[in-house]
């Protein structure tokens, strides 16, 4: 077998500490290639359908490395998580459990993987460096991937969000990007642009919806959010195709939901938010939305009153 083995790094084999150098060694007797990873040049292609993405360093792709060692990360959390999570979806064996693997930018970089497992999400692509995005940029290119949207990381509401129609526009936002940027473990994000002919925000919890609205676009916006102008049109009765949706695709828990059908009926998942506002949202709709939330928490406090757990 063509065993490879990947210890996360920032440095040469001669920086190494003493516990990493003893962990390369001993790989090498073993596995055919080991590589020295820094997650900061690993560059991300999640192509909605796909069966595996494309995850590229230093020319080679990594979506079939077998085993990845992970000791340290603090400088490069962002980078190493989405990594880390990454390759554990394509099978690749990590060193410790991916739940340890955080990072500050969730909403946007593990939940696009998310989005990408199940299906749901847009296109999207993600790079650390220039030298990578420059060839996500390329490769975009050659599949007529245009236009293309640029969402700042830790962006919310909508804001900070463009729309590239070609292959110079993304190089000069590319080059202003890294340029401006203060942390090196803070990644550029494109997903492909949908034409979009309903969008709708949800207020979810537990898989159940507690509310609909359609959401309709501020002339001249590009994005359906309310703190960009857009306008909120409630619905009673949701189409059993959005509920079945929601069914399959979140976890428990309380969401604000922005989903989107396109042209082809296909449906996707624009975000999964686990900390919603939802002023707009009750505004239209008339939902009390703190109150539902309490009312489900003393629905579950009676519920484990009258059927509690049995100690081990």
């Amino acid at each position: 077998m063509n065993l490879t083995f990947g210890i996360v790094t920032i440095t040469s084999y001669s920086l190494l500490s003493y516990e990493k150098q003893a962990i390369y060694d001993n790989a090498v007797k073993h596995f055919k290639n080991v590589l020295l990873i820094d997650p900061r040049k690993v560059s991300y292609q999640f192509i909605r359908g796909a069966q595996k993405p494309i995850i590229r360093y230093l020319g080679e792709n990594l979506a079939n490395l077998s085993a990845l060692h992970i000791r340290g990360s603090n400088k490069i959390a962002n980078s190493t998580s989405i990594l880390a999570h990454s390759l554990d979806f394509c099978g690749c064996i990590i060193s410790d459990p991916v739940y340890k693997f955080k990072t500050k930018y969730g909403s946007k970089l593990l939940s696009t993987l998310g989005q990408y497992e199940t299906n749901a999400g847009s296109s999207s692509f993600i790079a650390f460096d220039l030298k990578n995005t420059l060839e996500l940029i390329a490769s975009i290119e050659t599949k007529k991937l245009f236009p293309i949207i640029v969402k700042p990381i830790a962006g919310s509401q909508g804001r900070g969000i463009s729309l590239l129609k070609t292959a110079a526009e993304m190089l000069d936002y590319t080059t202003n990007f890294f340029k401006e940027r203060t942390d090196s473990d803070t990644p550029i994000f494109f997903q492909t642009f949908v034409s979009f002919v309903k969008e709708y925000r949800i207020f979810v919890i537990d898989k159940k919806i507690i509310g609909l609205v359609v959401k309709v676009k501020k002339e001249g916006v590009l994005v359906a959010n309310a703190a960009q102008g857009a306008t909120f049109i409630p619905i009673e009765n949701p189409q059993q195709v959005i509920v079945e949706f929601i069914e399959d695709h979140l976890p428990n828990g309380i969401y604000g939901v922005d989903v989107a059908i396109d042209t082809t009926g296909g449906i996707h998942l624009i975000e999964a938010n686990t900390s919603p506002n939802w002023k707009a949202f009750q505004e239209s709709t008339g939902i009390d939305v703190a109150d539902v939330i309490i009312q489900d928490a003393l629905e579950k406090i009676n519920d484990k009153a009258l059927h509690p757990i049995p100690p081990h």
